[in-house]
């Protein structure tokens, strides 16, 4: 029997063009089975006029036909009918975030009260499970599960759905352009999450493949990275992105020289709810967010290969080639 999901991939695909065969490889079912599928679709749409059939194929795809396409991440915020909230990780309270009314409507539209997600690029992600609407798994929380990664949905856009309004944490301040490069970080410690041995970007997760750059195709600025590995003593580590670009890490305090005393000009100018955030982040791992710079866009990451890939043709022809060498050698 077909799942919801295997219905949706066999209407798209079918009508992009793909034989019997072709979606049943895709979807993992018989082709008597996405055959009897499709004739069930067409008897159900038999007597509708076009629009109707549109609406129709619309409600079969759902919420599939905007799949996040990689690893989700970025600022986690949770949304109900109250606001809009950031979750302080070290004391467990929610701060209330401002200028996200429409965060707020745009999510609660989708499904009801849950975690959001906003990444580098912008896209606001939400957990849905079509099988569970009221589901509510993180990919941090619930890594366990596989669905915790592969039941995100792209519902909007800051720029095309919120009208370029980024959610604002009063206490904590989350805008790139308040920072230079190299100042500590005083927003939150939070974002699209990064991870680099010195050649490639990339980001992983157990339950799925790992997806990656050269750090030359990244796009990212050559100060930005160069700062970064200074601080890191050129051996890699983590960096965020925010929905803003703002670019942070955690470094030691060592690596930084900084005035910080009560008659500085850091400490005058940060609020208690800041100066509170730094001392608990150093108390409880030892380490400071720096800010190194802004880059807008995100990072192009691609897929790479799971052991669940069916072998390439090419994959394939090089085994037969390696083979016949050896063959040869006798």
């Amino acid at each position: 029997m077909a799942n919801k999901e295997q219905i949706a991939k066999i209407i798209a695909l079918r009508g992009t063009g793909h034989n019997l065969e072709e979606i049943s490889k895709s979807v993992k079912l018989s082709t008597s089975a996405v055959a009897y599928q499709l004739k069930k679709l067409k008897d159900q749409t038999e007597n509708l006029d076009t629009m109707d059939i549109f609406d129709s194929i619309k409600q079969k795809i759902g919420t599939y036909g905007e799949r996040y396409n990689g690893i989700p991440s970025g600022t986690k915020y949770v949304v109900n009918n109250e606001g809009v909230w950031w979750n302080f990780p070290t004391t467990g309270e929610k701060l209330r975030t401002t200028n996200s009314e429409k965060l707020q409507k745009v999510f609660l539209s989708f499904r009801g009260p849950g975690r959001a997600r906003i990444t580098d690029r912008g896209e606001i992600l939400a957990y849905y499970n079509p099988d569970d609407s009221s589901e509510d798994l993180d990919i941090e929380d619930d890594s366990s599960l596989d669905r915790s990664v592969s039941n995100w949905v792209v519902i909007g856009n800051i720029d095309s759905d919120l009208d370029g309004q980024f959610p604002i944490i009063p206490e904590l301040t989350n805008d790139p352009l308040e920072y230079k490069p190299g100042e500590i970080w005083r927003g939150p410690m939070d974002g699209m999450r990064y991870s680099t041995n010195g050649k490639e970007i990339f980001r992983s997760h157990p339950r799925t493949s790992r997806w990656s750059v050269h750090r030359k195709d990244s796009g990212l600025d050559r100060k930005i990275w160069s700062l970064f590995m200074e601080l890191k003593d050129y051996e890699g580590g983590r960096f965020y992105i925010t929905e803003r670009g703002a670019v942070i890490t955690n470094v030691s305090p060592e690596s930084i020289e900084i005035d910080f005393d009560p008659s500085s000009k850091l400490w005058v100018s940060m609020s208690n709810e800041e100066r509170q955030f730094l001392f608990q982040r150093l108390e409880r791992t030892n380490t400071i967010p720096v800010f190194l710079g802004k880059h807008d866009g995100g990072i192009p990451l691609q897929r790479g290969r799971s052991i669940h890939d069916e072998l390439s043709s090419e994959q394939i022809s090089k085994i037969s080639s390696i083979f016949s060498k050896g063959g040869k050698n006798k």
